[in-house]
């Protein structure tokens, strides 16, 4: 479940059920693990940085060269991987999974417990037994405990829900970067405009959420994310990562429940979009923004995958940049 290489050392942590425990030289939890990245150069810097991936991912998704940027900037930086499905991967995802029940059923003569692990692996299951937003919420409030110091949070996608929701229940940390973040109200404006604008792209999200990768037109998927391209061994290498995501977080984050806190002008959140993004497109993006009383930050060119694209400096010098308002915007308040 985890893997290194010469150029980022820290593991490739992949999605932990809640109650696993997880044997790794980082910090693991009740099936969430952060995994840290201490500044190699610049000044002493009094706030962290704590990265929260999207949906699907882990912390493995932020790049050694995007850190990098931060950790040689004086920046400590956090990795954190939410919990994911308690049942472990569907049918789709993994056939095994009925071979393993077949020996249970005959080999270890336990047809109940082979039973309830096929039914934990059907598809869709996990609108029932979660995980939800709030046990992601659980997760990123502990986390930010761990960590002990004043954080900012850098949010991704479905990231961007759980953050949300935190500041929603008033634990908020000392700044939150929404990027490329599901909007306050949900995906669901997002996601009709796709169904009607692109049928295709549309049709791609549904399979990948009820059948995982293997059930999902690859091609349409890779394009989507990465509108500037990417690598073929790059892109393998993402899509040997991705998991299966809990349906009921998914619906969630489409507004089916409502995560965020009321509108209002915050000095502490800034918003960060791409131009690209076909899953929350630029008008997403403004009302966010909108919503939040501040003006988002829209990188031309970029896609949802901001952080792996070759404009992700842009991204990254924009929260650099907002970083030290952050601490101007406290002290006078």
């Amino acid at each position: 479940m985890s893997e290194t290489s010469d150029s980022d050392p820290t593991p490739k942590v992949t999605r932990m059920a809640p109650g696993e425990a997880y044997e790794v030289d980082i910090d693991a939890h009740q099936g969430w693990a952060m995994a840290e990245h201490p500044p190699s150069a610049g000044p002493a810097r009094k706030t962290d940085l704590l990265f929260l991936h999207g949906m699907s991912s882990g912390g493995w998704m932020w790049s050694p060269e995007w850190l990098q940027s931060f950790t040689r900037a004086g920046y400590r930086c956090w990795t954190l991987t939410l919990p994911g499905r308690q049942g472990g991967p569907s049918i789709a995802s993994d056939p095994s999974v009925v071979d393993r029940a077949l020996s249970i059923a005959f080999h270890q003569g336990d047809p109940e417990r082979a039973l309830d692990l096929l039914l934990k692996s059907t598809p869709g299951i996990s609108l029932f037994d979660g995980p939800g937003i709030s046990d992601y919420t659980d997760a990123l409030a502990e986390a930010l405990a761990r960590i002990g110091r004043p954080t900012v949070a850098i949010c991704h996608s479905l990231g961007g829900a759980v953050a949300q929701n935190l500041m929603r229940r008033g634990e908020s940390p000392v700044g939150t970067i929404l990027l490329c973040s599901a909007p306050p109200y949900g995906l669901w404006r997002a996601s009709m405009e796709m169904a009607f604008t692109d049928p295709d792209l549309w049709q791609t999200l549904a399979d990948f959420s009820l059948l995982g990768l293997r059930g999902t037109n690859q091609t349409i998927l890779r394009h989507a994310l990465f509108p500037s391209g990417i690598s073929d061994t790059d892109y393998a290498e993402m899509a040997a990562n991705l998991r299966d995501e809990s349906f009921k977080a998914m619906a969630q984050a489409s507004g089916l429940l409502p995560f965020a806190p009321f509108p209002g002008p915050r000095s502490d959140v800034l918003v960060i979009g791409g131009t690209k993004d076909r899953f929350v497109p630029w008008l997403d993006v403004m009302l966010t923004g909108i919503y939040y009383g501040t003006t988002p930050v829209m990188v031309e060119g970029g896609g949802h995958m901001l952080m792996s694209e070759p404009c992700w400096t842009e991204a990254a010098d924009a929260i650099m940049k907002w970083l030290p308002s952050l601490t101007d915007a406290r002290r006078a308040a």
